[in-house]
């Protein structure tokens, strides 16, 4: 790696380390919350460098990270997604770890979530789930016993086990389809897929095989900024961690043009348990601020808050995956015009006529410092395929429109190419390419 300037810390404006609130991601179409979805606190055997417990009481430490890293980031809901062994050890109201000044988020009289109060007066809804072999989200309650065990319900599979999740008032989904076949995934018929999960980009037994990528070389670009006396901007690292993944995008686009609803999203997988070393900034590389700082998804809701308007919005694929390492996208919308009548957003299904309209609009970085170099954006329409893929029908800069000739599941995209990053990876900016930056779900033309 080239020596850089020792002045370039000095001189270059500080990256944003924290989030602005989820409506500056929206297009001015409901109310929009910001969303972690698969994530792992002290429920989890594998969380908190293993040691998810210490002397028989959760590991406070790493669940005050988990907490202050959500409240940092401007998190307002976060699906949980703890390992059986541990979570089946526990009665369900233990699961979520309340603290404090938390409030109890009830249904029924029945505790099925709680929201945390940050310092600045943010709150954050946190609802309990579990991943396994499936990764249901949003339990009302543990699913009942299978054969006098609960430790094996919550391992079941297929349509049975997801059958046994939906009766426990949770939504299925899948984590990690890219380790599964098509008939797999079609038996469970997800509510919810994962499009991108970070695990695949760093774990060998799933990175080479499944996306081809180097992960030695990968693993030695990310020691760059863990390196003493780095130059290197540690929430950059992302840039040479990710690698977009289409196994997961052929799963999503052969469901989609099968007809089957389903929602696609990114999923977190927080641990803090990948990267221990500290990084040029001070804290560790794989801290739960970090992960939740560099990609997250938003939810359009309608009314209150409430954990039923959540879950209305991922079942009905009113959101968006957004790769916030590159900067807050703001100004990105998707959307259907109709000759007469009402905007259809995505996750909604519109009727083919004549003078219906897709139109897609280019974000800019929210709130990016005038000193550094201006990223190229541009934004893709695509329309899914029974063969499983994305093909791509437009493409622009600015705002693009298309008349569909075709029914379908059509999806929209901004790509990036971060040249704003330059000041923050001297010697690496090798690294900087287009990149996703927003994924959008789909809008059904029929």
């Amino acid at each position: 790696m080239e020596t850089p300037s020792p002045a370039s810390r000095a001189t270059r404006p500080p990256w944003p380390r924290t989030l602005p609130p989820a409506a500056a991601v929206g297009d001015g179409e409901g109310r929009w919350l910001r969303a972690i979805i698969h994530a792992h606190s002290v429920q989890s055997s594998d969380a908190c460098d293993t040691r998810p417990y210490v002397d028989g009481a959760p590991n406070e430490p790493c669940l005050q990270s988990f907490r202050r890293g959500l409240c940092a980031t401007k998190v307002d809901v976060v699906f949980l997604t703890e390992h059986a062994n541990r979570l089946a050890s526990v009665r369900f109201e233990e699961s979520m770890q309340l603290r404090g000044d938390d409030e109890p988020l009830r249904e029924n009289g029945a505790l099925v979530g709680y929201r945390i109060a940050c310092s600045d007066g943010h709150r954050v809804m946190v609802l309990p789930g579990a991943e396994n072999d499936l990764m249901p989200l949003a339990l009302a309650r543990h699913p009942a016993p299978v054969a006098g065990s609960l430790d094996r319900a919550y391992r079941s599979s297929g349509s049975r086990g997801a059958r046994l999740f939906r009766e426990a008032g949770a939504i299925v989904a899948l984590a990690h389809p890219e380790t599964r076949s098509r008939a797999q995934v079609r038996a469970v018929a997800p509510e919810v897929i994962e499009l991108y999960n970070i695990h695949a980009n760093v774990d060998p037994a799933i990175a080479g095989p499944a996306l081809g990528i180097d992960v030695p070389a990968l693993h030695a670009d990310i020691l760059e900024f863990a390196a003493p006396g780095s130059e290197l901007d540690p929430d950059w690292g992302f840039l040479a961690i990710f690698r977009e993944n289409n196994r997961d995008l052929e799963h999503w686009a052969a469901l989609a043009a099968e007809g089957r609803r389903v929602t696609a999203i990114a999923g977190s997988d927080a641990h803090e348990n990948r990267f221990p070393m500290v990084f040029s900034d001070g804290e560790r590389g794989d801290s739960y601020r970090r992960f939740f700082r560099w990609y997250t998804n938003v939810l359009r809701i309608e009314g209150e808050p409430t954990r039923r308007a959540v879950l209305d919005a991922l079942v009905h694929g009113r959101a968006w995956a957004v790769l916030d390492a590159w900067g807050t996208p703001e100004g990105f919308s998707f959307n259907a015009v109709p000759e007469r009548g009402a905007r259809a957003l995505d996750g909604d299904v519109v009727t083919k006529t004549p003078g219906l309209t897709l139109r897609v609009t280019a974000p800019r970085v929210h709130g990016l410092d005038v000193s550094l170099p201006a990223p190229a954006v541009r934004v893709r329409l695509l329309r899914a395929e029974r063969e499983g893929r994305w093909r791509e029908v437009a493409a622009g800069t600015d705002t693009i429109t298309y008349t569909p000739s075709e029914t379908g599941a059509y999806r929209a995209e901004a790509m990036i190419t971060p040249h704003h990053a330059r000041p923050y990876l001297p010697g690496m900016e090798r690294l900087i390419r287009e990149v996703p930056w927003v994924y959008s779900n789909a809008i059904r033309v029929e």
